[in-house]
C-alpha cells in the first residue's frame, strides 16, 4: 500500500494579523507542525499589507477574503507541492476550496469567519445550505462561526 499524504491543517482565529509577534508565532507553529494548509480568520487587515504578511509566512499560494475595515478577513495559505487547491467559492464570510491529492479522494474545505452581527451572519447560512445540497464529496467546515450552539439556562 502506498503512502497517503494527509496534510495537517491549522485554522486559527488570529484577531488581527498585522503584528510581528503573530507572524513569529505562526512561523513557529508552521515549523513544529508542518501544515499543508493554514487558514487564518479575523485577520483585520487587507490589501498590500495583507499580501506582505502572506508572503512572509513562507507559503507560495494564498487566497484572501479581504477584511472589512478593521473586522473580518479570511486567508487560506498553502504550498502546491503535495496538494492542489482550487477556489470554488468566496463570500465575505467564507472561502471554499476543492482539494486534490494524487491518488486520493478529492474533498472540500470551507473556512468560515461568520460576522458577529446576527443580521449579517444570517446571510452565511443560505450560502452553506446551497453548497451542501450539491456537495458529493467529503466536506470539512472550520473556522469561527460566531454562533452559540446551545444555551444553558
Amino acid at each position: 500500500m502506498g503512502y497517503l499524504y494527509q496534510p495537517n491543517i491549522i485554522v486559527w482565529n488570529v484577531q488581527g494579523a498585522g503584528s510581528g509577534e503573530l507572524l513569529n508565532m505562526l512561523r513557529e507553529h508552521i515549523r513544529m507542525h508542518r501544515p499543508g494548509i493554514v487558514a487564518l480568520v479575523e485577520t483585520r487587515i487587507s490589501g498590500p499589507k495583507a499580501q506582505t504578511v502572506c508572503n512572509r509566512t513562507g507559503f507560495r499560494r494564498s487566497i484572501r477574503v479581504e477584511a472589512r475595515g478593521f473586522s473580518g478577513g479570511i486567508w487560506v495559505l498553502w504550498n502546491d507541492v503535495d496538494l492542489e487547491l482550487e477556489v470554488i467559492n468566496t463570500h465575505d464570510q467564507l472561502v471554499t476550496v476543492g482539494i486534490k491529492i494524487e491518488g486520493q479522494v478529492a474533498w472540500f474545505l470551507t473556512v468560515i469567519y461568520a460576522s458577529p452581527h446576527v443580521h449579517i451572519r444570517d446571510n452565511l447560512w443560505p450560502v452553506l445550505t446551497k453548497f451542501a445540497t450539491s456537495c458529493e464529496k467529503p466536506w470539512l467546515l472550520a473556522g469561527d462561526f460566531n454562533e452559540t450552539a446551545t444555551m444553558d439556562e
